[in-house]
């Protein structure tokens, strides 16, 4: 079994160390349960509605934030997944990032591919999509694909990072109520189809009159949901996979094996169709 700790946290508004703070005291009761990795919501470390705070505080993954993420990794045993403020000193733009920290020293990064800018959101505004590739990260011999908040709808990520060998799809995020669920609905697709576990671990708080749902979620590899947290509330939990379990959701269900280089022919000559995006 592969035991995964879910933080659903409200994190302080343009006050990284405190919640460093509250990350050290969750890893810490963590490592009590033999949790071998930490999950918590998009751009945590910072906090979601920091705003122009971020161009301030941001920082590089050689960064203090950073590294101290990385002496509790190493101090508790547990790899770590966070969202962060990333600042790219080559290109001198910041990235709306899941970091990934083992206890042996290694630092990834994903960056955030579908910026929203609708409704209530203006990502936009502070960071640079992310247009290069995707890896996948290795956590006790299982492959981990990771995204962020709106890439959950756009079924190529996750299809990728199943083709290259994912068996848990993780995406932190930040989503409102409202938003909330499109994402219950989404995450359970997104694991049916590429028959892998899917954890969903959402921030939780509210922001000048906007409220984040939490109610993290946790699917097995054929859709059943394994575990909800509560709506609007703080919560921690540890989930238990099975990893064999998605070898015997792939055996009954071959969708992976059954998809054919023709769907994808269909799919990108549709797209250059259409390259004006009206699509009403």
């Amino acid at each position: 079994m592969f035991r995964v700790g879910l933080a659903q946290l409200r994190p302080y508004v343009g006050n990284p160390m405190k919640n460093l703070n509250k990350m050290e005291a969750t890893l810490k009761k963590f490592s009590n349960d033999d949790v071998k990795l930490a999950i918590f919501p998009e751009l945590y470390i910072h906090g979601y509605m920091s705003r122009d705070l971020l161009y301030r505080q941001a920082e590089s993954l050689d960064g203090d934030l950073i590294k101290r993420i990385l002496d509790m990794s190493n101090e508790y045993s547990i790899y770590v997944i966070t969202g962060f403020a990333e600042y790219d000193p080559k290109y001198d733009v910041l990235y709306n990032s899941a970091v990934f920290v083992a206890p042996n020293g290694d630092i990834k990064t994903y960056r955030k591919m579908h910026l929203p800018d609708f409704s209530v959101f203006d990502e936009w505004r502070y960071f640079r999509r992310w247009d290069g590739g995707i890896e996948t990260w290795r956590v006790d011999g299982i492959d981990i694909g990771t995204m962020i908040c709106y890439d959950v709808f756009f079924p190529e990520v996750a299809r990728a990072y199943t083709y290259r060998g994912a068996k848990v799809l993780v995406a932190i995020s930040a989503t409102p109520d409202f938003s909330q669920p499109l994402f219950h609905i989404l995450v359970r697709a997104r694991a049916i189809e590429n028959t892998t576990y899917f954890i969903w671990v959402n921030m939780v708080g509210t922001y000048e009159g906007l409220g984040f749902a939490g109610a993290s979620r946790v699917v097995e590899p054929l859709g059943k949901v394994l575990m909800d947290l509560p709506h609007m509330d703080e919560a921690t939990a540890v989930a238990e996979l099975d990893p064999y379990k998605v070898s015997v959701a792939r055996w009954k269900r071959p969708i992976l094996k059954d998809i054919h280089m023709a769907d994808l022919d269909i799919m990108i000559d549709s797209y250059r169709i259409n390259q004006s995006g009206n699509y009403e």
